[in-house]
Order: C-alpha cells, then sequence, then structure tokens
C-alpha cells in the first residue's frame, strides 16, 4: 500500500514539469538600434510599457499563436516584432512521468511552448 501511495503522490508532484519549472511567460530581452533622447513606448501583445530604455526586459506569454510587440519613438517609424513560438522540450517529461494529466495542464497553461528567441532588436526607420 505505501508503494502504491508513493507513486500516486510521485505522479502528482512531477505532472506539468513544463508548467512547473517554465512557468507561462517568458523573460526577453529587446534592444535597439537607436539610442533616442525622447521616450520610448513598447506594447507587448496589448501590454503598454512606457519610457523605456534599451536594452529592455519584459515577460511574454507563451502559448500556441505568435506575440507582437511594437515600439514607437518620436522621430521614426513603429518598429513591429512578431515573436514566434517553438516547443519547449520540457514537456517531454510528462510523457514519461505526468502522463495526460500532466501533458494537459502545459497545454492549457501555455507551457509547452516558448518564444524561438531569447534576444530581439527592434530596427527602427526615420520618419
Amino acid at each position: 500500500m505505501k508503494k502504491i501511495l508513493l507513486i500516486i503522490v510521485s505522479v502528482v508532484m512531477f505532472s506539468s514539469c513544463a508548467s512547473i519549472f517554465s512557468g507561462s511567460k517568458k523573460s526577453i530581452t529587446f534592444d535597439s538600434n537607436i539610442r533616442p533622447d525622447n521616450p520610448v513606448s513598447v506594447t507587448i501583445d496589448g501590454m503598454l510599457y512606457s519610457n523605456v530604455q534599451f536594452p529592455f526586459e519584459a515577460k511574454v506569454k507563451r502559448g500556441f499563436s505568435s506575440s507582437k510587440a511594437m515600439a514607437k519613438a518620436e522621430g521614426y517609424k513603429n518598429s513591429i516584432i512578431i515573436i514566434d513560438k517553438e516547443f519547449n522540450a520540457t514537456t517531454l517529461w510528462n510523457i514519461l512521468v505526468g502522463g495526460l494529466i500532466g501533458f494537459g495542464i502545459d497545454a492549457a497553461t501555455g507551457a509547452m511552448t516558448k518564444p524561438e528567441f531569447n534576444f530581439y532588436t527592434f530596427q527602427f526607420e526615420k520618419e
């Protein structure tokens, strides 16, 4: 009986590995090809960050859809970056340990994906 209880507790503790170890957001660093004296605003998936100085770090949601980051600086055209997602290999542990429950949790929280890169550069052009 103790062995069965230990197995059940282990499965529950280690299921949804990617959700536990990776979370539902990922920190990304953004930089720019300019160093404007005026304030820069960055919008990532609808979240506005004002008076940004580069390099700038923000959390981007994991999930199956791409994220959009847009930067605005006075005297420059808006710069847009599309952040594509890729498979998060941590999810594979769920197939071995957590089974379908853990795999489902990772899918629901978006933890089974991650942004393709950890670093992006906004390319500004003068107006």
